[in-house]
């Protein structure tokens, strides 16, 4: 999979004419995944690389006033999902003013014809684009017979035939609904970054931690989860992990913390993946470390049984 960073003011992309998916796809979810195998099916009988094209920043976060964390996963994380399922081409379009400002027929003229050479695009029955978003999947129909590109239009689904989107994971995730959000993913949820250095307050009371900012990323509920570890050795290593603001100790803005079991070495500013695999509890203030050290040794106990072997 070629990734390719572009803007509209930016050169026509030099790249054959092909098929696409257009989403924002954060969390590449069931949903997504049905699309694209649906639409490499289609690529392939018409002898069309497969192109994905998304948007960076989200619109949302584009036109949001203030700073909000909704994300499901990073740029990166999204484009290693994406890179699993046969795709040609991933194109992370610029979400800036000049594109903002497009009208929904020259969005489709000047982005997907002329500068992207789309032959057929994969759209959300749902789909809006162009300035205030006024272009809808009938306008989009309409714009393609002009331009000569085919449309398809889906509706994002479950096996059984339920509706999944991003913003039901988001809801699960906010709610603690961890096993239902990961039903929706196909996956569990994941949320990666770099070991920074925290207070050391875990390891003087006998649980040492790494420490992960959550950055844009959404803010899953409060509290204690059983998580699996990656990126360290090429092993999956268990631990439990506490996302919040750890009221008992101190406030130094949201964290995910993690203990990962029978570990103890040097990670700092290694970049490990956190899967939430259940919620334990909600995050609470004890009344003192003695009281929390043993809630502590539950958790552990608790996570230890919910993660088996695994």
């Amino acid at each position: 999979m070629k990734v390719l960073n572009w803007k509209i003011s930016d050169k026509k992309l030099n790249i054959k004419p092909s098929a696409a998916v257009i989403g924002n796809f954060d969390g590449v979810h069931r949903g997504h995944l049905e699309v694209l195998k649906n639409a490499k099916e289609f690529s392939s009988k018409s002898n069309l690389p497969l192109s994905v094209l998304t948007f960076d920043p989200h619109p949302r976060e584009f036109f949001s006033k203030e700073k909000t964390n909704f994300l499901l996963q990073t740029v990166l994380d999204k484009a290693e999902a994406l890179s699993k399922n046969n795709i040609d081409y991933l194109i992370n379009l610029k979400f800036d003013d000049l594109l903002s400002e497009l009208s929904p027929e020259q969005f489709v003229e000047k982005v997907l014809s002329e500068s992207l050479s789309l032959k057929h695009i994969f759209v959300g029955k749902d789909f809006k684009f162009g300035k205030d978003r006024a272009g809808d999947i009938n306008s989009l129909k309409s714009f393609g017979l002009k331009y000569r590109i085919g449309l398809s239009s889906i509706k994002l689904k479950n096996q059984d035939g339920t509706s999944i989107s991003s913003t039901k994971i988001r809801n699960n995730l906010k709610k603690g609904k961890i096993k239902e959000a990961n039903e929706l993913l196909g996956r569990p949820y994941m949320i990666s970054g770099l070991v920074i250095e925290g207070d050391k307050r875990g390891r003087q009371i006998g649980f040492p931690t790494a420490n992960v900012s959550l950055g844009k990323l959404i803010r899953p509920a409060f509290g204690v989860y059983a998580v699996l570890i990656e990126g360290i050795e090429n092993k999956v290593l268990r631990g439990i992990a506490n996302i919040g603001r750890r009221p008992t100790v101190n406030d130094r803005g949201v964290l995910l913390e993690v203990n990962i079991f029978d570990f103890n070495e040097d990670i700092y500013g290694k970049k490990i993946f956190i899967s939430l695999i259940d919620f334990i509890r909600d995050e609470k203030k004890f009344d003192g470390i003695e009281n929390l050290k043993k809630q502590i040794v539950m958790d552990v106990k608790l996570s230890k049984s919910i993660l088996g072997n695994a």
